[in-house]
Parts: C-alpha cells; structure tokens; sequence
C-alpha cells in the first residue's frame, strides 16, 4: 500500500455534494423542485382537468319534453284535480293547498310534450284555487 499524498489535505479537497446539502425527506425535495403556479388556474397550459371532463353529464339527467318525469308531472296534476274537487266541497282551507301543488305540476308539465293538457290541468287548478279562497273568506 502507498501512502496518502502529503500535499493534499482533506481541507483542500472539494467537498461531495452528499457533504453540502443537508439532508432532506423525498416529500420535501419534491415540493421543492415543483414550480408554484400563480395566477388564474383557468389560463391557457394549465394541467388541471375542466369541470366537464371530471364531471360528465349524463343524458338520462337531463329533462327534454319527451322525459318521464315532464310527461308525469301532468298525469299527477289530473290525479290532484280530483282531490282538489274533493278539498272544495270538504275542506277548503285544504284545497287551496293542494290546488297550489297541482298549478306547480300543471306548469312543470307545461314543459313537457303534454302541454295541452298542462294547460288545462293550469286552469282548472287556478280556477279551484280562485273558488277555495272566496269560500273560505
């Protein structure tokens, strides 16, 4: 074996770059070493999904006039429209009530492709409205 160099010395060595730095944790160096984005998250080169992609809209929520639900709503305004009938001869206090639930059914089927018969459940539940309240005064 030879012996070490005399002239050099450990201080004149350069130093590793294991001896520099002091030790870290993998979660910190990874923040650190990402860049901290500032400004609008909505600009252009962002790498965030858009609303639409991470949340999809399916069809079947979505309420075109041939919908069930549309095409429902104006079958249980004609079925309130018995009970309406029933609520003005017996209890008109409670008629305007469910007079007020069959106008909000006749107009969401308004929208559906039943309309004429929205329309009529509309004013056959206005005019029960109209007859409930003037009994009750």
């Amino acid at each position: 074996m030879s012996e070490p160099n005399p002239s050099s010395t450990p201080s004149d060595q350069a130093p590793s770059e294991a001896q520099t730095e002091p030790k870290t944790s993998p979660i910190q160096s990874a923040a650190e070493s990402t860049e901290i984005r500032r400004g609008s998250p909505f600009a252009a080169g962002t790498d965030r999904p858009a609303l639409a992609s991470a949340y999809p809209v399916f069809q079947e929520e979505v309420w075109v006039p041939e919908s069930g639900m549309l095409q429902s709503s104006v079958v249980a305004a004609l079925i309130v429209l018995v009970f309406s009938i029933a609520c003005w001869r017996l209890f008109p206090a409670g008629g305007i009530l469910v007079t007020g639930l069959g106008c909000g059914l006749s107009i969401l089927g308004m929208f559906s492709s039943r309309a004429i018969g929205a329309v009529v459940c509309l004013i056959a539940h206005s005019a029960l409205f109209a007859a409930c309240y003037m009994q009750m005064m």
